[in-house]
């Protein structure tokens, strides 16, 4: 009867390590309470534990387990190593778990897989094809390496969006401060007088009578754009909506537009250098990058090679009557599409790609500091401007009540 409920062996042969680990949990409770698993009692096999797991912290992890199978030691002490080490309380649960899985048999990709939200599809592939070649250390290494690449490109590019909206947003409030707040009292003497207030002035107040009436509409619009966008994150259209704009706005899409392609290529050249069918590497590639753009495009992609497409062909080189080759793809560039191409024919597709991501790093990380060096003169003008206004404004009365008084 057991087996007929539950099956650890599928019929295709496959074995379903998720029903084999909720069994183990199920005995550790079993024994941690010293009751037996009762049918209508809900069990829990591991305490709740709130937090994430941030990629520096997953890079760490790696790189301690990496260093430690390497120098030798053997997998279940090095994980009892990295589990005393870990100071983050939900990759101790997550370390803890793996250590214990593996005196059961488990695998150390199985039980990444029940927290895919912490680790990424490229990871659990690579420990998944690390474990089945025998080569989990060095396959680590490299894993590394490309982790911790990747937190610094999107270290950088984050705060490449991220500081001149900082500064604009500084300066705006500014601006409004001194709307509400100082213009309405330093010329609120003039509006009694019979002096004629400049227009300059007069817009200004406008402007202000306008911000301290409406404040609330004005609130309420800028928390209902950005709760609109947190909305638009949660189903499928908003995302294509989203993904769409973030390719389209001017230089910013351009960065975007690279982080994209260095990740699809870092991440398919590492599954590639590990021996993963090409399908699969494409499958898993198109988990990794973040724009649902591109994911579409990487799948449609896959779908032309399982046809029995080339690579290249499927991501945009066509060969015309005349022999003539030409090249259609909205987002991956020629030039990496023609280095796959030689690739195919010898045999280094993750090679060739390899010195085109590198160069597209290293042209994006140039980019983004010759962005930043020419945002701060442009914001401080822009600042400078705007503060200078609103001082002519208020100073506009004073010359003209000095006007009346030489008059009299």
């Amino acid at each position: 009867m057991f087996f007929q409920k539950k099956r650890f062996i599928h019929t295709d042969g496959t074995f379903d390590s998720v029903l084999f680990q909720q069994l183990l949990n199920d005995a550790r409770h079993a024994v941690k309470t010293g009751k037996k698993p009762g049918h209508f009692e809900k069990k829990q096999s591991q305490p709740i534990v709130f937090g994430g797991v941030s990629d520096k912290e997953v890079w760490n992890f790696i790189n301690k387990l990496a260093s430690f199978l390497s120098s030798g030691i053997d997998l279940k002490s090095a994980f009892s190593i990295v589990h005393k080490q870990v100071k983050n309380p939900k990759l101790k649960l997550i370390v803890n778990d793996i250590r214990l899985n593996l005196d059961h048999g488990l695998s150390i990709s199985d039980t990444l897989k029940q927290y895919q939200k912490y680790f990424d599809p490229l990871i659990i592939s690579l420990i998944e094809v690390g474990e089945k070649t025998w080569a989990l250390p060095k396959v680590l290494m490299e894993l590394e390496v490309n982790l911790l690449e990747s937190i610094e490109l999107r270290s950088k590019i984050r705060w490449a969006m991220i500081y001149p909206i900082i500064l604009i947003s500084m300066a705006l409030i500014m601006v409004v401060f001194m709307l509400t707040f100082i213009l309405p009292k330093i010329t609120e003497s003039f509006t009694k007088t019979w002096v004629p207030i400049p227009g300059l002035t007069q817009f200004m107040i406008d402007m202000s009578k306008f911000i301290t009436n409406n404040y609330i509409f004005i609130i309420v619009a800028f928390v209902g754009f950005f709760w609109s966008i947190w909305i638009m994150k949660r189903f499928y259209w908003g995302k294509m909506t989203l993904s769409y704009i973030s390719l389209r706005i001017p230089i910013f899409g351009f960065i975007k537009r690279q982080e994209n392609v260095i990740q699809f290529i870092n991440a398919l050249k590492l599954l590639l250098d590990s021996w993963v069918l090409m399908l699969e590497a494409l499958e898993t590639t198109a988990n990794i990058v973040p724009n649902i753009q591109f994911k579409k495009d990487i799948i449609r992609i896959k779908n032309e090679v399982e046809a029995g497409i080339k690579l290249s062909n499927a991501m945009g080189i066509s060969i015309g009557n005349n022999k003539e080759t030409s090249f259609h793809n909205n987002f991956f560039p020629e030039d990496l599409v023609h280095m796959v191409s030689v690739g195919e024919e010898t045999g280094t597709i993750g090679k060739n790609i390899e010195k085109v991501g590198q160069n597209y790093t290293k042209e994006l990380k140039r980019f983004i500091a010759n962005l930043m060096a020419a945002l701060e003169p442009f914001i401080i003008v822009f600042v400078g401007a705007l503060v200078g206004t609103i001082i002519i404004a208020i100073m506009l009365p004073f010359f003209q009540l000095a006007k009346v008084a030489k008059s009299l």
